[in-house]
């Protein structure tokens, strides 16, 4: 979720706030899936006065013998997640193979057996310039990997 005024967005959240999913264990009891990693997505949050939140990577595979389809409805993928006020960006997402194959962000999708789903969730725009975040913060964004850190 991007930056707010006085406040910085949510990790690992879309907007709105009310998105709700079944559990990991729940999905793969009753489908033919298994999910490797499901984690915070270094450097995907914007920078600014206040930080964009950070997104996630999810990669998810058939279970052995198997192949799957799903049907993708992926945002801010071809566009990254505009910062606001002078705030950065945040890193646009992406949906792709683990061979390197780019899937489609809408649409029907197949994951052949063999092959892992690599979904890159995009991250969060910053609100405000970030040469106005406090010295600590700012280095603690670098520090943590929740901004990609600037030369």
């Amino acid at each position: 979720m991007g930056a707010r005024p006085e406040l910085d967005g949510s990790s690992a959240t879309a907007f709105p706030s009310g998105v709700q999913s079944m559990s990991i264990e729940a999905t793969e009891h009753v489908g033919p899936v298994i999910f490797w990693r499901k984690e915070l997505r270094d450097g995907s949050g914007g920078a600014g006065q206040y930080r964009g939140g950070l997104g996630q990577v999810v990669e998810i595979s058939p279970t052995q013998g198997h192949e799957i389809y799903f049907n993708a409805m992926f945002d801010r993928v071809k566009n990254a997640p505009r910062g606001r006020e002078g705030g950065e960006d945040g890193a646009p997402g992406s949906v792709k193979l683990d061979d390197g194959t780019v899937l489609a962000a809408k649409g029907r999708q197949h994951v052949p057996a063999g092959r892992r789903l690599i979904l890159e969730l995009p991250g969060g725009g910053g609100y405000g310039p970030a040469s106005e975040r406090s010295p600590e913060l700012a280095k603690q964004d670098v520090e943590f990997n929740y901004i990609a850190s600037r030369a």
